[in-house]
């Protein structure tokens, strides 16, 4: 029974069912990424292996990746700030739309001091969360973002700066915005049940597979030893 027991939480706990989508930059173009905004043409590029926009307007430029179907998700990347412009900010952007709905979770100091905020497009009012120490520029900082169901978490460096619970949008893609700022990102990772397999340095896009999603979690548990011949 105590076996038993070992093995479902193991199915439970273990990624089944979820793709990982990953980009580098390193192959220099943006395939699978659409500019959300502005229209026209493309300020985002690639340089040297790495994402950048340098916008010089309070309205932000915003990238983003994926599919209007995705629900859940979790995204991580890397951000370097390499100059300021002006009040703005660097935000990732969840559920977000061809239309400019979604959610983006930004940093920056829009009110007179760092903060981080929650703006729920294309609303222009934004929920001030709590103040920020400024991240320092020219150097990389790690961002993460999870959207599950009606919760939404934001972690800098490892430390959660936002928990956040709002069900107006319940689908959409996953991106970056910047405003006032040069900035780079790089490193991009995203998972969900609903996210394909795509490896840099190309876009080699493969569906989810839960046949052999559900092969590799039984050969995770092989590996661990709790795998009886008879069962």
């Amino acid at each position: 029974m105590r076996t038993a027991m070992i093995l479902l939480t193991l199915l439970v706990t273990l990624p089944v069912w979820a793709g990982t989508f990953r980009d580098d930059f390193e192959d220099g173009n943006l395939d699978g990424w659409q500019q959300l905004w502005p229209q026209g043409a493309m300020i985002w590029k690639v340089v040297d292996g790495e994402l950048e926009c340098s916008r010089l307007s309070q309205w932000s430029a915003g990238i983003a990746v994926g599919e209007a179907s995705w629900t859940d998700y979790t995204i991580e990347a890397d951000v370097k700030l390499l100059q300021d412009h002006g009040p703005g900010d660097f935000d990732l952007l969840a559920r977000a739309t061809t239309n400019d709905n979604g959610y983006a979770f930004l940093v920056g100091d829009w009110v007179g001091e760092p903060s981080v905020y929650v703006q729920q497009m294309p609303d222009l009012n934004m929920k001030v969360i709590d103040p920020f120490d400024p991240l320092e520029q020219d150097v990389w900082h790690h961002v993460k973002l999870e959207a599950e169901g009606n919760k939404f978490t934001f972690w800098i460096n490892d430390e959660e700066v936002i928990d956040y619970q709002d069900g107006t949008y319940q689908a959409g893609m996953v991106g970056f915005g910047v405003a006032n700022y040069t900035a780079r990102f790089d490193n991009v990772i995203i998972t969900g049940p609903e996210v394909p397999d795509v490896m840099p340095p190309t876009w080699k896009k493969q569906p989810v597979n839960p046949r052999r999603r559900l092969a590799t979690t039984w050969a995770q548990i092989k590996g661990l030893g709790y795998f009886h011949p008879s069962w």
